[in-house]
């Protein structure tokens, strides 16, 4: 009886070609994946290292120039990052209007 059940089922073909095809489909699928994966892998690094660089090299200065027209004027603005920028002198007190700008903390 159980011989006849073990040579019955070896000899049962039904269903191999599908299981067949389905572990060769699994198989591309699963390497393409990995392939795929590993390629926007290494694109978001290249991104990341991109950007990194990026806000490194960042500089801290702009300008705004005045603006005039219709019977009203705004004076432009500047500011810069003195440690970077190239023409700026250390330890030189910032004026407005030629006046010396004191800073100051307001008492608790």
């Amino acid at each position: 009886m159980l011989y006849a059940l073990l040579t019955r089922l070896w000899n049962d073909e039904a269903g191999s070609i599908v299981a067949t095809e389905y572990l060769l489909l699994g198989t591309i699928v699963g390497l393409g994946s990995v392939t795929g994966l590993a390629t926007v892998r290494d694109s978001i690094n290249d991104e990341y290292q991109e950007f990194g660089t990026s806000v490194r090299e960042v500089r801290q200065s702009y300008s705004v120039p005045a603006k005039k027209g219709g019977g009203g004027s705004a004076g432009g603005t500047t500011a810069t990052d003195g440690a970077r920028h190239p023409l700026a002198t250390p330890n030189v007190p910032p004026t407005l209007n030629g006046q010396q700008i004191q800073f100051s903390m307001p008492t608790p």
